[in-house]
């Protein structure tokens, strides 16, 4: 039985008919995009691993202040840089983006840190390489991982993100490591999938937009070396990072159930408040400055979160179609 676990039923996935999102003709074997921000300990060694399963390395040098683009060229890779730090996500949509300018068949993209092992890149790759998934995610909590191999307190994080991240998924089973940045692309993937979040809340967003696009995504088990140089980012940030990147995602695509529908409970509840204002009023003769005040206050406010909801939902809308 394959090692993978699936997650969504398959539905076939159909790019745009764009220049964009036009398939390329003679696809050619494996890309590895290596995101990499001050990794000169380790990068030589992750690129050089990565070239006995890939046919090319790119490492996307996030505006490394040390050697990461120096040495990661001296071990073979080809090297994208930005001139400042703009974030994990930025990387990420860097590597998307030499992806589809490219013509490998499959992308994967692992961290450059020397937590993630190169020579697993074959078992990532495989359901994405055989047709049998979109996107292959390394999860580091599936059957035959050594459990006491990830600390605590990231296991409980990723625990409460993952289940966010599934909070957001329509289509797709429930996966376990939605902060896993070892994960495999295919052509259709690589074409639908643009993420926009500079920071790592990219991870969550890339897979809702595989879900949201009905990409088939599979997890298979890997195993992380901790021992290694983790994230620039402490846990409670990377975290309060992750979290705020769904809420604007949220905000982004669901504009309308997130201030349309508030907007449109305090409006009516507002219109509620202002007959009862009336009634007293003409019942007692005395108005109730007070609440008519609050009223008011909560009718504005209605009226402006439904404005922003149908400006927002307009906009995103007419964004997507120019796109």
């Amino acid at each position: 039985m394959p090692p993978w676990r699936d997650f969504l039923a398959v539905t076939e996935y159909r790019p745009a008919t764009s220049s964009r999102f036009a398939q390329k003709a003679q696809p050619v074997s494996l890309l590895a995009a290596i995101p990499a921000f001050n990794e000169q300990k380790t990068i030589g060694s992750v690129v050089l691993t990565a070239l006995r399963y890939a046919t090319k390395v790119v490492v996307i040098d996030d505006g490394s202040d040390d050697e990461t683009a120096w040495v990661a060229e001296r071990a073979g890779a080809t090297v994208v840089r930005h001139p400042t730090n703009r974030g994990y996500g930025a990387a990420l949509r860097s590597c998307f983006e030499y992806a589809r300018e490219s013509e490998f068949e499959v992308l994967v993209i692992l961290d450059g840190d020397g937590q993630h092992r190169p020579e697993m890149i074959p078992q990532v790759v495989a359901p994405v390489d055989e047709g049998k998934a979109d996107v292959s995610i390394g999860s580091r909590f599936l059957d035959g991982h050594r459990p006491g191999s990830v600390p605590g307190y990231r296991k409980f994080g990723i625990s409460v993100i993952t289940k966010l991240t599934n909070l957001g998924t329509r289509r797709s089973g429930k996966i376990t490591d939605a902060q896993s940045g070892f994960r495999a692309y295919s052509r259709a993937a690589i074409a639908a999938i643009d993420p926009l979040e500079a920071n790592m809340g990219a991870s969550a967003e890339i897979l809702w937009e595989a879900d949201r696009n009905g990409l088939r995504i599979v997890e298979v088990p890997i195993a992380i070396d901790y021992d290694a140089s983790g994230s620039s980012l402490g846990p409670v940030r990377h975290g309060l990072s992750v979290v705020g990147s769904m809420i604007r995602y949220v905000e982004a695509t669901h504009a309308l159930l997130v201030f349309a529908v508030p907007g449109l409970i305090l409006f009516l509840i507002g219109l509620g408040l202002g007959l009862f204002v009336l009634e007293s009023y003409n019942r007692t003769g005395v108005p109730a400055l007070g609440l008519a005040m609050v009223t008011v206050l909560v009718t504005v406010v209605g009226l402006m979160l439904g404005f922003t909801g149908l400006i927002l939902h307009a906009v995103i809308n007419a964004g997507r179609r120019v796109r």
